[in-house]
């Protein structure tokens, strides 16, 4: 039998605006429940939070018992291997072909030979219509042949909990009701609770065994499919049949108002059908609305589901009942609690330092990324270090140029050469190194990982009980480390022979003065420091960029936005931390320049 899924006062609001209050809900083991409501009500935000990928304020969503709100994040990753989920549009990894975004949860949490998960994956792939895909990419194949792999990679670990989030959308009819159909056969196979999220009615009276409907941040209706589509309710009413009239409205700012509750009359329930399973709506005056209770999906085998037993022996003993919420509750106006701009800031940085431990800490553990953590590093420094060198060049030659002249004002000019080198390789080389890093690779990473987040591909890994900051930002943070050590020695080099050569060259140094300072006062603890500090700088500009990344907002416009942040706050932090170094570096050898 499938897990039980008990949801008990959940609130969840984005800022100003609430989504949803006080929601409560039972979704009985083993059963199909849809979720319906307009637009904009919060369902898709529903199903997330069951999952635990996003936290509500109040309330308390127990699965076999454990708390997804307050469960430890490694609980929920072993939850959630009891979880088949189908994202809206798929969720695929796009830099993996079909084939192997199916095989990917058996790979990572079975122990299955390569020949058993073949027959797997293709099985699933043959029951979604998907069969001779599988060397595709994911951008190579429409909206709907995404949704149909998602789908089998939702099934191919047989999960106790199946959760669907519009499974008709990029979907023609006929597959719709394909869809429809394998998901009912699904749940007599493995005896799955399911929750589907959709808006297509057709779907919802025909294929669940409970129905539930979020309107106007509450749910307003919650119980038997039989129940729920006989009520007279006219909010649960005008949705079912489409009518125009009634008080949904195009807005929620509208509902209650454009349509005047008070002068919509809602369909009343008719005859029977003839054969005695089928009551119809009938508007006043006679006429002929809607079927309200047709006839439920059965699979195809012709063998009655399990759940579909269970369900009708609760509904005939009265322990299903059918929820309604109290309209003036629903249309209460309730406070809503908006953190300042202090707290909110206070709470980003304590979540970037948050994934800064995480990040230490997943460093050390099994299994490890190597590959993608050497594909990474190529990629950060095959982008990074043209820049970098171009950088390095007149940055040493200013530094030489204001050194030697300053030098000479003061009858010091044997000491340019020191100088010169200590500037470059303690404090140019690492800062220059970093902020390129940060401006091609980190903006790089930070616009990858953002692609991921609006596509739910992060929320794809974590259903299926992968860790994001072990599997992407470890490989990506420890790339851009190894990227500022490389290049750093590299620039320091550049910036020094730069040095070099604008001092002697155009400043008329003499070479043998230049050098025997450097290696009078110059020393090799010196090139230790500024890799130090390339090191700390990497792991900053990784961390910042992975952090934007994963928390970018929906849309084109956020992934740019958490670029643009990812770098300004990158650039910002690199000369604080800068400072902050150099001064415990004097402090702590004060004979030494830093």
């Amino acid at each position: 039998m499938g897990g039980l899924i008990e949801v008990t006062g959940l609130t969840k609001s984005f800022g100003r605006q609430n989504i949803w209050h006080d929601v409560t809900l039972t979704l009985p083991p083993g059963e199909i429940t849809a979720l319906l409501g307009p637009s904009g009500t919060g369902k898709s935000v529903f199903l997330k939070s069951v999952m635990g990928l996003i936290e509500p304020e109040e309330g308390q969503i127990l699965v076999n018992g454990v708390d997804m709100v307050t469960a430890k994040e490694s609980k929920r990753l072993a939850l959630r291997k009891k979880f088949g989920v189908l994202f809206q549009d798929g969720a695929l990894f796009g830099s993996m072909n079909v084939y192997d975004n199916v095989a990917f949860p058996l790979r990572e949490h079975t122990k299955k030979s390569e020949s058993e998960i073949r027959e797997i994956v293709l099985t699933n792939l043959d029951l979604v219509g998907l069969a001779g895909t599988e060397t595709k990419l994911p951008g190579e194949i429409s909206g709907g042949m995404k949704k149909r792999a998602g789908l089998a990679r939702a099934m191919v670990t047989d999960p106790e909990i199946i959760l669907i989030d519009e499974p008709d959308s990029g979907l023609d009819p006929v597959r719709t009701s394909n869809l429809a159909q394998l998901l009912v056969d699904v749940n007599a196979a493995t005896d799955a609770t399911m929750l589907v999220v959709t808006h297509n009615i057709e779907l919802a009276r025909t294929m669940p065994d409970n129905l539930g409907m979020l309107y106007r941040r509450e749910l307003v209706m919650f119980g038997p499919r039989e129940e729920f589509l006989m009520t007279d309710h006219p909010v649960v009413s005008q949705f079912m049949t489409g009518d125009p009239m009634g008080p949904i409205g195009m807005s929620e700012e509208t509902d209650h108002r454009t349509n005047d509750p008070d002068s919509y009359e809602p369909p009343v329930t008719g005859p029977a059908g003839p054969d005695g399973g089928t009551a119809v709506m009938m508007r006043p005056g006679g006429a002929r609305a809607i079927e309200v209770l047709p006839r439920q999906l059965a699979p195809m085998s012709g063998a009655p589901r399990a759940a579909a037993v269970r369900h009708r022996e609760r509904v005939h003993s009265g322990a299903a009942p059918l929820y309604t919420a109290d309209d003036e509750e629903s249309d209460r106006v309730r406070p809503i609690r908006r953190p300042s701009l202090p707290t909110r800031a206070l709470n980003s940085t304590g979540d970037l330092f948050a994934l800064a431990l995480d990040t230490v800490s997943f460093s050390f553990k099994r299994p490890f990324a190597l590959k993608e953590a050497i594909e990474q590093f190529w990629f950060v420094v095959s982008v990074s270090w043209i820049p970098a060198l171009l950088v390095a060049i007149p940055f040493g030659a200013v530094i030489a140029l204001q050194l030697g002249t300053l030098t000479v004002q003061i009858g010091a000019q044997s000491f340019t050469g020191a100088a010169s080198v200590l500037a470059v390789v303690q404090q140019a080389a690492p800062i220059v190194t970093t902020l390129v890093i940060a401006g091609a690779g980190g903006a790089a990473i930070c616009a990858e990982l953002g692609a991921r987040t609006i596509r739910d591909e992060i929320d794809a890994m974590r259903v299926i009980g992968i860790s994001p900051v072990q599997r992407l930002v470890v490989p990506r943070v420890l790339a851009c480390m190894g990227a500022a050590v490389l290049l750093n020695g590299l620039v320091s080099v550049v910036g020094v022979l730069g040095g070099y050569f604008f001092n002697v060259i155009v400043q008329g140094g003499t070479p043998g003065a230049y050098l025997s300072s450097f290696t009078a006062l110059a020393q090799i603890e010196d090139l230790y420091v500024g890799e130090l500090k390339a090191v700390i700088f990497g792991f900053l500009a990784g961390v910042i960029a992975c952090y934007r990344g994963l928390n970018t907002a929906p849309g084109p416009k956020g992934v740019g936005d958490s670029v643009n942040q990812s770098v300004v706050i990158t650039f910002l932090l690199l000369f604080f931390v800068n400072f902050v170094i150099t001064t415990l570096y004097l402090q702590l050898f004060p004979g030494k320049g830093a």
